[in-house]
């Protein structure tokens, strides 16, 4: 299975972005310190924010009642 790059500027991998989340990791400041994501250029911002919002979209997917 492939480990996307996230972060070019920091080499940061999705697995690692992935680790930080899953150690309580909720927001970019915390993940800039915890992988060197976001500390370049900043084209990974959105990227990093969808990932950190994935939970809540899946919990909101998951309380939406079926059709």
């Amino acid at each position: 299975m492939e480990d996307p790059l996230i972060c070019l500027c920091g080499r940061v991998l999705e697995s690692v972005v992935l680790a930080a989340k899953a150690s309580g990791i909720r927001d970019i400041a915390s993940l800039r310190r915890a992988t060197g994501a976001n500390a370049g250029c900043g084209d990974c911002l959105t990227d990093l924010e969808e990932i950190l919002d994935q939970e809540i979209l899946d919990q909101e997917s998951a309380a939406e009642p079926a059709t």
